[in-house]
């Protein structure tokens, strides 16, 4: 979570340097005019217009301006830690940054509803962007079973065409179903199941909810092939099932 402190855009007519300091937040500062050095930490940089450093929160930091320097400073904290595999001063390539700190910028001077939470979308966005290119991390298709498993779990109760969600995840059919089982011990299908399982089981616990009902919302259609699903997985019906979790409950 992101939340902003300030936004500060600061133009310095002359040259001049600003001593050494530290804030107990983040500060992304992003420069549009002039030319000078900075340092940052334990790392000296050159800086000119398209240029931006990440400081961390208590990190000196400091600057001597050989020219009239324009440039924008936005503080944050986080409850996140952000901190790039490169942290001095860093060139805006293409200007994907310079675009995202516009819209701050503008989001600030207009203050229209919302704009704190939408400021600090645009954060997030400034600091994914610069962990992309400084991190060595590559993203992993094996995290993606991660997304199939959340989709199974919102919609076990309807039918899921596994061959679209193998897809949606990266993967042919026969290698999704292979990873899947690597990840949970289940293929897709007895995972689909387990979870319609456990699902129907909470709800027997609830002596308020009829049968029909929790066959419906377990994803059967009708009751007569949920009982038959329940029996063959547990040995009883599912009236057994809740007579029997009922006579525990009040013992």
């Amino acid at each position: 979570m992101i939340e902003m402190q300030y936004v500060w855009i600061r133009n310095y007519e002359s040259p001049r340097t600003i001593a050494a300091h530290q804030h107990t937040c983040y500060e992304f500062i992003y420069y549009l005019k002039g030319d000078g050095t900075g340092i940052c930490g334990e790392n000296k940089y050159q800086y000119e217009p398209g240029t931006f450093v990440l400081v961390q929160p208590n990190e000196t930091h400091g600057e001597t301006h050989r020219s009239m320097t324009s440039m924008i400073s936005v503080g944050f904290r986080s409850t996140e830690t952000f901190t790039p595999a490169q942290s001095h001063c860093l060139k805006d390539v293409n200007s994907e940054i310079f675009g995202l700190i516009q819209a701050v910028r503008h989001e600030f001077k207009q203050k229209h509803a919302y704009y704190q939470q939408y400021i600090e979308n645009l954060i997030g966005n400034i600091l994914i962007r610069i962990l992309r290119r400084t991190s060595n991390i590559t993203a992993q298709k094996q995290d993606n079973i991660d997304y199939a498993i959340s989709y199974i779990k919102e919609y076990y109760m309807s039918a899921i065409d596994m061959s679209e969600l193998a897809r949606s995840t990266g993967y042919c059919d026969d290698h999704f179903r292979i990873v899947f089982k690597k990840k949970t011990g289940l293929s897709p299908k007895e995972f689909i199941l387990e979870t319609r399982l456990n699902a129907a089981k909470k709800l027997l616990a609830d002596p308020a909810v009829n049968l029909t009902d929790i066959s419906t919302q377990c994803g059967y259609e009708y009751y007569s092939q949920f009982s038959l699903f329940f029996k063959k997985k547990t040995g009883m019906s599912p009236s057994e099932f809740r007579d029997t979790v009922l006579t525990n409950q009040n013992k």
